[in-house]
């Protein structure tokens, strides 16, 4: 079995994400191992702390140069500056940006970061990953002589079911962050519960939103899997976005996703177009689209096996060059 070497800066955050990339290669015969000398670039506060992670940016940077093997950076935390800083001649580099045009501001995302990563010398310049075809779109704008690959989010190998709730249910789930849409959610969340729907949202730094159970707070991993392998739908009220993590989680204990018809939505669940809404489209079309929702798991089931195949196929392709 062949082996792909990564790098994980925030191994707290991905804790989730790397489980879903290991059992997704696990698949194309492929194991997935962290850099020994991988150091995290998370959960450090203070002044203190911001030199602390910027330190480890730079000495994964310096040992990803220096590895002789195949090597995956699993999120840049020097933002553009590692498609050149990533460089190797005789060992594949792969950089995978989950999010190349950042909501918020971030380091190595400006225009001067863009310039000085397009000088990259052809034979050096890593290939960057993308789970998106918008993010996909971004990338090739921002840098367009760089290597660029799509791959699917990689997803467990097993989907986990429980009973949905006797009523009709509908979750947001994830923390709160300036691109979720709380106009659209308040005047969403009455409309369905006077359709008999039960309303909840669960993540840190909510606020109260009219129509909807609020739970502010962080939620285990087994509580998570609960909430939404319970729940009839999960629902992504978000502005912008280009892929979503719980989504795709989501997928995996049975239940369906209902938002925008991003690039993202059609290709996790392309058969199901009733559950997509027109972009900028308002409660009532999003009412419309969770009609469509039943406590029948067969659909996800099927629907779930089709994508865990595609996202074997897409990294399948990725890491051949490392075999």
């Amino acid at each position: 079995m062949a082996t792909l070497l990564y790098s994980d800066p925030i191994p707290t955050v991905q804790a989730r994400y790397r489980r879903e990339l290991a059992e997704t290669l696990a698949g194309v015969g492929t194991t997935a191992s962290l850099a020994h000398w991988s150091r995290p670039v998370e959960g450090m506060p203070g002044a203190l702390g911001t030199v602390r992670m910027g330190l480890n940016c730079l000495w994964n940077t310096v040992r990803a140069r220096l590895a002789r093997q195949p090597l995956l950076q699993l999120w840049p935390s020097l933002g553009l500056l590692e498609a050149r800083g990533w460089a190797s001649r005789r060992h594949a580099r792969w950089v995978l940006f989950h999010d190349p045009s950042p909501l918020r501001r971030q380091h190595g995302f400006s225009d001067r970061s863009r310039r000085w990563a397009r000088r990259a010398p052809a034979a050096t310049r890593p290939t960057l990953l993308v789970q998106s075809r918008a993010a996909l779109d971004v990338v090739r704008e921002a840098l367009p002589a760089h290597p660029a690959v799509l791959t699917m989010h990689p997803i467990l190998d097993e989907q986990r079911l429980v009973a949905k709730t006797p009523r009709p249910s509908v979750v947001v789930a994830g923390q709160f962050k300036p691109a979720r849409d709380l106009d659209l959610l308040a005047d969403l969340g009455p409309r369905l519960r006077r359709a008999g729907w039960t309303t909840t949202v669960v993540g840190r730094g909510w606020p109260p939103v009219e129509g909807w159970d609020v739970d502010d707070r962080f939620v285990s991993e087994d509580e998570l899997d609960d909430l939404l392998g319970s729940a009839w739908a999960l629902l992504l009220p978000y502005r912008e976005y280009f892929q979503s993590g719980v989504a795709v989680r989501a997928l995996e204990n049975g239940t369906p996703t209902v938002g925008e018809a991003t690039p993202f939505l059609a290709d996790l669940l392309p058969g199901h177009e009733a559950l997509r809404v027109p972009v900028g489209a308002g409660a009532e079309a999003y009412v419309a689209a969770l009609s469509h929702v039943t406590d029948d798991p067969a659909p996800m089931q099927a629907a779930f096996r089709d994508y865990r195949d595609r996202a074997r196929r897409s990294w399948g392709t990725v890491v051949a060059d490392a075999r």
